[in-house]
């Protein structure tokens, strides 16, 4: 593999206007699939927040192009594919035996490289005048696969209770479907109508993706189209390397802790993060974190730690926004880069621990990577981001006794940056999920919206601030029972270069009678009276540089929008705000004191 830019530039088999052409279509391709699939299914966690990944990979499990959707899904595709093979081996078959044109197979076991089991892997092996030459692969959170508690579950004793698992199953063998497996999910599922619309989904976006890759090979022909795949892996990968040898060689380290595992409420979890940088090759290792744990509270270490580790990497270094040059996203870029997390780690759990609840862990070490790189290259990362979700999946049954599931992603907010303040409401760090609209909530679930807008509350001060979070609060109409996936009611977000953090997140029960109950960041199965109203406050991102090099101006406008109280202005930002205006001499006088 090529280890500089020029070098790759020189080793390239195709002349380069060719290679961006065929690079771009096999990135359209990538996202074609996915609105395919966001068009054609039928739960909201697919249609409005995105929770997907599309993309194409080489017969062996190589990324040759992705779909820019939610990143956790991407990454995780090439640890599918070779979950996949390493099933077919274990049960004594070979895998190009086994695989026909026809197929269909799906995927998604933790154990064997999914992202976690509700993750249901699509993969389509795509054939070319009788060879077996790609894969066309689609991810997708499904709303519910029959685990424990329904639509998500945190307190699992092992990856048994996670529902309905599949490893290299076939749902269409060589081009016939195979009842008895979408039978057996339609048994086990509580939605089973909505889960197998999405399944399908699934397989006609692969189907859409297998068309039109075989268009771009009659168009150029079978040996140029796998030349420029190679061409531009190469290239991604000797990007990646000219970007990681910018960063001083060194180790960098940072400690933090998760709130527990949703059982151990007073045991925190740590994760400990060091980010070595050698020439350019960047390794991360996760070893000293936490031992393994006894609920489903653990990180799959192919399907979720390393995609999670490649792409914040990828996002600091290679942000494509930042990047005049064209930027290919595909399995070059994560060669350079190297994870290790020790067995029966928390970040690489040993069967047969559960692994179902993983998003806050990654997030969370996502955000600990920012902080250690803060160091040798402040300049390209931002302050703390709301490291944490609360992923929350609500739940009842209907007037003929049948279930219903709603699964939402509640957002944080990105920390201040450089040159610009962090962005409201957002999901942060590793997943890039969508809300739902409030009026496609009420309209298709006992659920009433009483509000749903920007933290108000603990402000990320900085010369750039951090992004707010949001409030929401619930009433349910019915008896309704949710689980939450979250973190986060411990700790905040952390500040750079003299910015100030933001504090914890908050989950709270207030009962019709008006009783308020705190609730931890995790419950499994928790339940609600009719009337009862649920509160959310996600974490605010940190701010980026001192809060008395903000421009007054800037301090004004966010307590016009109701951001920040004119006691905050002045406390934070030593800006005096009187009648609604700045008062610029008590301004000046306040901020010689500070």
């Amino acid at each position: 593999m090529a280890t500089t830019t020029d070098e790759a530039i020189e080793s390239r088999e195709i002349d380069p206007v060719t290679l961006q052409v065929i690079g771009g279509e096999l990135d359209t391709i990538a996202q074609e699939m996915g609105h395919k699939l966001i068009r054609s299914s039928y739960s909201s966690i697919i249609r409005e927040s995105e929770d997907i990944g599309s993309g194409i990979l080489t017969a062996d499990g190589k990324q040759i192009a992705e779909g820019d959707f939610t990143p956790m899904h991407v990454g995780t595709l090439i640890a599918s594919v070779k979950g996949m093979y390493e099933t077919i081996e274990e049960r004594g078959q070979e895998p190009e035996e086994v695989i026909q044109e026809g197929d269909v197979f799906i995927h998604n076991h933790p154990h064997y490289g999914a992202t976690h089991s509700p993750d249901i892997a699509v993969m389509l092996p795509v054939f070319y005048e009788g060879d077996h030459i790609a894969w066309t692969a689609t991810n997708a959170h499904h709303l519910d696969i029959g685990a424990a508690t329904p639509g998500l579950a945190v307190d699992l004793e092992d990856v048994y209770a996670e529902g309905t698992l599949f490893k290299a199953t076939k749902v269409y063998d060589g081009g016939d479907r195979v009842d008895a497996v979408w039978q057996l999910l339609e048994d086990n599922t509580r939605t089973p109508r909505t889960v197998l619309g999405d399944l399908q989904a699934q397989i006609s976006s692969c189907h859409v993706g297998k068309r039109r890759y075989l268009e771009l090979i009659e168009e150029y022909g079978l040996d140029e189209v796998q030349q420029a795949s190679e061409d531009l892996m190469n290239y991604g990968e000797s990007l990646m390397r000219s970007e990681i040898e910018d960063i001083p060689d060194g180790t960098y380290h940072e400690v933090g802790y998760l709130d527990d595992d949703g059982r151990n409420r007073d045991q925190q979890l740590k994760v400990d993060v060091k980010v070595t940088v050698e020439g350019s090759d960047l390794y991360v290792d996760l070893s000293d974190s936490a031992d393994e744990v006894l609920t489903g509270y653990n990180i799959p270490f192919h399907g979720s730690t390393e995609p999670a580790v490649y792409f914040i990497i990828r996002t600091i270094l290679m942000d494509t926004y930042t990047h005049e040059e064209y930027i290919p996203q595909n399995s070059g870029t994560f060669e350079p880069v190297h994870v290790e997390a020790r067995e029966g780690s928390l970040f690489n759990p040993q069967p047969p621990r559960s692994a179902m609840a993983r998003i806050n862990q990654v997030d969370f070490m996502a955000d600990l990577i920012l902080k250690a790189l803060s160091e040798p290259i402040p300049e390209k990362v931002s302050a703390g981001s709301g490291p944490h979700c609360y992923f929350i999946s609500y739940s009842g049954t209907d007037e003929n006794d049948e279930y219903w599931v709603y699964i939402e992603v509640n957002e944080s907010a990105y920390g201040g940056r450089p040159d610009k303040d962090g962005l409201d409401a957002v999901d942060a760090l590793v997943h890039n999920t969508k809300n739902r609209p409030v009026e496609d909530i009420e309209l298709s679930h006992p659920l009433r919206l009483e509000h749903y807008r920007l933290r108000e509350d603990g402000h990320g001060a900085g010369e750039y601030r951090g992004g707010h979070g949001h409030e929401r609060e619930v009433t349910f109409l019915t008896e309704s029972t949710i689980t939450i996936e979250g973190d986060g009611n411990k700790y905040g977000s952390w500040g750079l270069e003299g910015g100030q953090g933001a504090p914890s997140g908050e989950l709270k029960h207030i009962k019709s009678d008006g009783e308020v109950i705190e609730l931890p960041s995790k419950v499994s199965g928790y339940k609600f009276e009719a009337g009862d109203r649920f509160s959310i406050k996600s974490i605010n991102g940190g701010g980026y540089g001192d809060p008395l090099d903000r421009p007054p101006e800037k301090v004004h406008e966010d307590y016009v929008n109701g951001l920040i109280t004119a006691k905050t202005a002045a406390e934070d930002y030593g800006v005096v705000i009187e009648d609604e205006k700045i008062d610029e001499q008590a301004t000046a006088e306040l901020r010689k004191k500070q």
